[in-house]
């Protein structure tokens, strides 16, 4: 006669649910590096753009970007031009303009750095009613903001002379600036200023070492702050508080599984800044790559001005967008003095992660009971 081996299946089973739950967590925890989910068709053969040596760069990186002064211009299907950026454009990478006109890229064009899009709607911006009024902060919690530079090379030409400037770029002074403004908001801003130079496909590895190292500071929000390397100056300039600023562009890795949460992040900033500084949000690119932004789901990538624009225009715009952070994050802090964090957390990618663990964790239990069931005969019964 057998024993009963009831408690040895549950204790299996249990077993089972974990490491079910460790193995997709993993799925959700590691890094989506973008290169292995291309077929090798797929990728693009890069000229040099250094208009010297004319050779063709097969390197490849998804969050790689064009030479400062070289962009691909982002037209619609009539041969409108609807937007321009450095950042490296793929098929079906996607785009909110100012307007909050959606398009998609259909194909790209990597001579003529051109690409043909279609409109696919108008972006639902959420918008919050606590955001006119002005936020509680004493005695709640104070929101906190990390700040750090991938490319910290990055300068601008009126202001430095040069586009470029290894490990001291005027970037670090913009992201500085940014940090110092927050600070006299009242906010709690971490601002780090390690080089990860060179300017390479590379580059947002060493920066995520960055990005990690400020995570243990428990930041509400991780801003990468870069500027563009659009040639004209003019289509980042605009005026803030009657002097020249820049404009600022949200960007948002689509190879990520906090994507839909930043995504929805990006939105939420540019439906608070269309109303109380209209202007100053250039609009949201949804690029191919990760951007370390699967680390969490309110981490952003922020393109402040371009090259060709004075980095003074550029702390101007950094000025005024720190200025409404204080209002759009603390204004969650107010429910009852409870000292409880924004609410913004809609965080459809972690929610989206626990469904997953949940439903393959049941249907993994229910496999074995169904596996059990079949080798004890059906019935579990002694004989």
């Amino acid at each position: 006669m057998r024993k009963n081996d009831s408690p040895l299946r549950k204790r299996n089973l249990y077993w089972l649910i974990f490491l079910l739950a460790v193995v997709i967590a993993l799925l959700f925890l590691i890094p989506t590096r973008g290169r292995e989910n291309f077929p090798q068709s797929e990728i693009p053969v890069f000229l040099d753009f250094s208009g010297e040596s004319g050779q063709a760069n097969p390197a490849y990186y998804p969050e790689g970007e064009l030479e400062s002064g070289q962009s691909f211009v982002l037209r619609d299907e009539s041969g409108g031009a609807l937007d321009e950026t450095s950042i490296m454009v793929y098929a079906d990478d996607e785009f909110i303009l100012e307007n909050n006109d959606m398009y998609r890229v259909v194909s790209v064009d990597w001579e003529g750095r051109a690409a043909v899009c279609e409109k696919t709607g108008r972006a639902e911006l959420p918008y919050l009613e606590a955001w006119d009024q002005p936020p509680v902060t004493k005695g709640n919690y104070v929101p906190k903001i990390g700040i750090y530079m991938t490319h910290t090379d990055e300068s601008y030409v009126p202001t430095e002379g040069t586009a470029s400037k290894t490990g001291r770029g005027g970037i670090l002074k913009v992201g500085s600036r940014f940090a110092e403004i927050l600070k006299s908001k009242g906010l709690d801003a971490v601002l780090s200023q390690n080089k990860h130079d060179p300017h390479d496909g590379n580059a947002y590895s060493r920066s995520r070492r960055t990005a990690v190292q400020l995570l243990k500071s428990n930041p509400d929000v991780l801003f990468d702050v870069h500027r563009d390397g659009v040639p004209d100056p003019g289509f980042y300039a605009t005026t803030l508080d009657g002097e020249k600023g820049t404009k600022i562009r949200l960007v948002v890795g689509k190879q990520n599984p906090a994507m839909a949460s930043n995504l929805e992040f990006a939105k939420q900033i540019k439906s608070y800044y269309d109303k109380h500084e209209p202007g100053l949000i250039k609009g949201i690119y949804m690029a191919k790559g990760n951007y370390n932004q699967d680390i969490g789901p309110r981490v952003l990538l922020l393109e402040v001005g371009t090259h060709t624009n004075t980095r003074e225009e550029a702390e101007k715009g950094i000025e005024v967008f720190a200025g409404g952070l204080p209002q759009f994050l603390g204004a969650g802090a107010r429910n009852g003095g409870q000292g409880q964090k924004t609410p913004l957390n809609t965080n459809k990618g972690i929610q989206t992660a626990i469904l997953w663990l949940v439903g393959a964790a049941a249907v993994g239990g229910a496999a074995f009971i169904w596996i059990s069931k079949g080798a004890g005969g059906g019935s579990g019964r002694s004989s």
